[in-house]
Formats: structure tokens, C-alpha cells, sequence
């Protein structure tokens, strides 16, 4: 698996070159309504690796996050012209030779901030600011971390108390009996996911899309040791074996859980 760090070097001059045009780009904007524009995605990670496709371009696109001032009315297409590309959940255009996607917003403060799903937080605050001409926003994300630390502490807790409900002896009992041990991998399945989303509030950040929060746990700067090779272990598995079983459930409970509680001062 090529890591975070060996795909960022790998594309360093690329990534280089996608943030020349999107600076163009944002230059080229007329910006009169605009409050604070953020560079979203992968590339305000580094990690942008998009596929290159038959005629020579490539299937990725530049996550953008525009807000519009307070008050304004304006729309996407008042700024940008038409969505090139609808069927994207976003208002997509091509320019200087690239694709944007571009989320078109009122200002995000920390009460509209406090409403988004999970995901769309992580994404907010792994984001980097391009134009906030004012420091309107720069002052709000002071607001808005002062907030994300006791929610993110919050769900480390809900987390935590999660995992011991799934693989509790009353759970396992449940499916033990009916011999059903592909129910109780299932389930121990789902603590894992919430084991990763929890090393990520340990951390200190929100949990990525869970189609990505594995990848990118491996980042993260605090980890159970030999982590890789750990969580390989831990989601391997022969789902109808009850030995497979134990033997998963001991690997996560006493390396990455006891990791995390660690951690935490439980």
C-alpha cells in the first residue's frame, strides 16, 4: 500500500502545478461578493493521485469552498457561469485546464458548522484558506476549533462506549449460542471501524468518510505501535471461525483499544 507521505512525494510537482492554476483561477474570479474562499480535498493534503485517463487528462478535480458574503445573494453560476458537470453534487467548472468542484456557501460560522454531518467537518478543517481578504473566516476557525475540541473529546467518549456495547459478553452471548460467528466478526468488524474513527479524536481531528478513514489513520500521529501490521491482523479473518474470532477480538481489544483508553486517562 503506498502510503500518504510516498504518494505526497510522488506528486509533489504535480500538486505544485494544480495549485499554480488554481490560483489563477481564484485570481481570474470575480471576488466582490465573495467573503473567504478554502482550498479543500485532497489536494490541500498533498495526496492528490487522480487516474490518467485515455486522451491525456486526468479524472480529478480541485475541491473548492467559496462563501459568499453575508447578505449577498449570489449564486454559483453568477460567479463561476453554469455547472459544466451536474450530475456532481457540487457546481463543477473547468478552467486554466483544470476541473473545480466547487461547494458555494453562505459564510460557514461555527452555529452552521456545528450542523454539518461528520465528513463535511473534516473536510473544513483540513482545508486551507486561499482568500479571506478581511481574516473574517480565520477569526471564526479560532471559534470553530474551541468548539470541535469538546465535540471531538465527546465522541471519542460515545466511541469508546460503543466498541465495549458491541463486543460486550451479553452481545457475544447472543450470537455465541446460535453459533453465528460470522454475526459476531460483523460485529466485531464494526468496533474496529469505530476503533479508527476513535485513534483519529485521539488525535485531536474528526473522522474522515468512512471510505477513507482507514488510509488515512495510518497518517495520524499518535498510533498503537507496529500499527500497520496490527490493524492488518486485526481485519484479517475466517468470518465462521470461532478461534478467528477470539483471536481478532484479543489483538484489538488489548493493542488498539487499550492504545486509545490509554490515551484518553481511562
Amino acid at each position: 500500500m503506498k502510503s500518504k507521505e510516498a504518494v505526497i512525494a510522488r506528486q509533489k510537482d504535480f500538486v505544485q502545478g494544480l495549485r499554480d492554476r488554481t490560483s489563477d483561477f481564484i485570481s481570474s474570479t470575480d471576488k466582490s461578493e465573495i467573503e473567504s474562499i478554502l482550498l479543500s480535498g485532497s489536494l490541500s493534503r498533498a495526496d492528490y493521485f487522480p487516474r490518467r485517463k485515455e486522451d491525456g487528462e486526468y479524472d480529478g478535480m480541485v475541491d473548492l469552498i467559496v462563501m459568499r458574503k453575508k447578505g449577498s445573494s449570489i449564486t454559483a453560476e453568477d460567479v463561476f457561469g453554469p455547472d459544466q458537470d451536474p450530475p456532481i453534487p457540487y457546481h463543477c467548472v473547468k478552467a486554466f485546464g483544470t476541473w473545480f468542484a466547487i461547494l458555494f456557501t453562505d459564510f460557514i460560522d461555527t452555529d452552521m458548522f456545528s450542523k454539518f454531518e461528520e465528513p463535511r467537518k473534516f473536510s473544513v478543517l483540513e482545508s486551507q484558506i486561499l482568500y479571506d481578504p478581511d481574516g473574517s473566516y480565520k477569526n471564526e476557525l479560532a471559534r470553530i476549533h474551541q468548539f470541535s475540541q469538546k465535540e471531538i473529546q465527546d465522541k471519542l467518549d460515545d466511541s469508546l462506549g460503543y466498541i465495549h456495547y458491541l463486543i460486550s459478553d451479553y452481545k457475544k452471548d447472543r450470537w455465541y449460542r446460535r453459533d453465528a460467528f460470522i454475526q459476531l466478526h460483523e460485529n466485531l468488524n464494526t468496533a474496529i471501524r469505530a476503533g479508527i474513527r476513535s485513534l483519529f479524536y485521539l488525535n485531536g481531528f474528526y473522522a474522515p468518510a468512512e471510505d477513507r478513514a482507514l488510509y488515512y489513520s495510518h497518517s495520524l500521529p499518535e498510533l498503537p505501535g507496529n500499527y500497520a501490521e496490527l490493524i492488518s491482523q486485526a481485519c484479517s479473518q475466517d468470518t465462521e471461525s470461532e478461534e478467528d474470532y477470539f483471536r481478532r477480538e484479543k489483538l484489538f481489544m488489548e493493542k488498539i483499544v487499550w492504545f486509545i483508553e490509554a490515551g484518553r486517562g481511562c
